[in-house]
């Protein structure tokens, strides 16, 4: 129960520069909401099962009750709402006879129950688009389950085929096409089922063809038993906007040549591909650090500073700028946090913008079957 009381307690964010505190209920999402509703339910339902129902069946928060008469089940949800005055529970009214629960809906005619697939009216019914940058296996999967679920929990014949143009026509809203809708729906690939035996080769998906030739690679190696590729969902507009106490970040490294060029606490950021520029010639060095990229940049300013050829830093003050000092900007181009990832996208934004302080032994781990994809990485040379 302490533990229970801590977590609870601890609800208090900062937004935008103030703090808040959550009063009443609990955020959506918390982990412990599904078990505490299930206990504050098991409670004001007391009340109800006492009354001895013909039917009472519940979900998390989601009741279905069956009741002899209409007043009897007037009364029930007239008991349940007083419970509590902090909540008020709605009910569905059968339309047509047929009642929706959870993803269902349940029609009872001559004694015979009649279940088929349903969405809520406020369901948007979004998918994973058919041009969104998602593997086609994923999508195809999305496609496959949906008609799964639309299918496997009808009663009859009638009920599974409207549930069928349901689905089909959630399909084609989102982009796919009639024969993508329907070819292979039940289809579930067997092969391959000791994927825990093999290590994971996790890279950013780019593209189904760059997905192809990392595979033919691994094949080409006489890895495909030892290796799996698993491609890494590209960053999406929620990842992008819903980050843990984004306004706490701050800068606290002295003369930051990082963050003036990005944002406060850009500087602490680990796992980064970084670009060096000399402000007074424009030259450029790209590098990754699976560091804090602000020691990473302390050592490159070290070295220039002590005009040491052994760094590109060092190296460019000594050949270009006769030994004089310079000042230098860098930013930040992308965040990965696997290192072989990472130093694969180095190789990319160095083929791609071609500095001049940079060796180009960084490129070596682009092989030759990568090259040919690297204008789809979309990077801005």
């Amino acid at each position: 129960m302490t533990l229970i009381k801590e977590c609870l307690g601890c609800n208090i964010f900062k937004w935008s520069g103030s703090y808040y505190s959550q009063i009443r209920g609990l955020a959506m999402g918390q982990r412990l909401a599904p078990v505490l509703a299930i206990c504050f339910m098991s409670r004001i339902e007391e009340p109800v099962l006492a009354r001895l129902p013909l039917m009472y069946c519940r979900y998390i928060d989601d009741c279905c009750i069956v009741t002899s008469t209409q007043s009897e089940m007037d009364e029930c949800f007239r008991i349940m709402n007083k419970q509590s005055p902090y909540i008020r529970l709605t009910r569905e009214i059968p339309q047509d006879g047929w009642i929706p629960y959870l993803n269902t809906q349940i029609k009872v005619s001559s004694g015979v129950v009649h279940a088929k697939w349903y969405r809520k009216r406020s369901s948007k019914n979004i998918l994973i688009h058919a041009t969104s940058a998602h593997p086609s296996a994923v999508k195809r999967a999305v496609v496959r389950n949906m008609y799964r679920t639309a299918t496997c929990m009808c009663s009859g014949m009638s009920e599974r085929e409207e549930s069928r143009r349901l689905a089909s026509n959630i399909a084609q809203s989102n982009g796919y096409t009639v024969p993508q809708c329907n070819t292979g729906r039940y289809h579930v690939d067997r092969k391959n089922t000791s994927r825990k035996n093999k290590l994971s080769l996790c890279l950013p998906f780019i593209s189904d063809k760059v997905s192809a030739a990392i595979q033919r690679c691994i094949v080409r190696a006489q890895l495909s038993d030892d290796v799996i590729l698993v491609s890494i969902p590209p960053n999406n507009i929620k990842r992008r906007l819903v980050r843990n106490r984004l306004y706490d970040k701050q800068c606290l490294t002295e003369g930051c040549v990082t963050c003036p060029n990005g944002k406060d606490g850009d500087c602490a950021s680990i796992g980064v591909i970084y670009q060096i520029q000399c402000e007074a010639c424009n030259s450029s060095y790209i590098g990754e650090t699976g560091r804090v990229l602000s020691v990473r940049i302390k050592e490159h300013l070290a070295g220039k500073r002590r005009s040491n050829v052994l760094t590109p830093l060092g190296k460019h003050r000594v050949e270009q700028h006769d030994g004089n000092d310079f000042n230098i900007r860098c930013t930040m181009l992308a965040h990965e946090t696997e290192i072989l990832s990472r130093k694969a996208l180095e190789a990319f934004w160095i083929s791609a913008r071609n500095p001049d302080m940079n060796s180009r032994n960084e490129c070596v781990t682009i092989t030759n079957d990568l090259l040919p994809f690297m204008q789809h990485c979309e990077l801005v040379p």
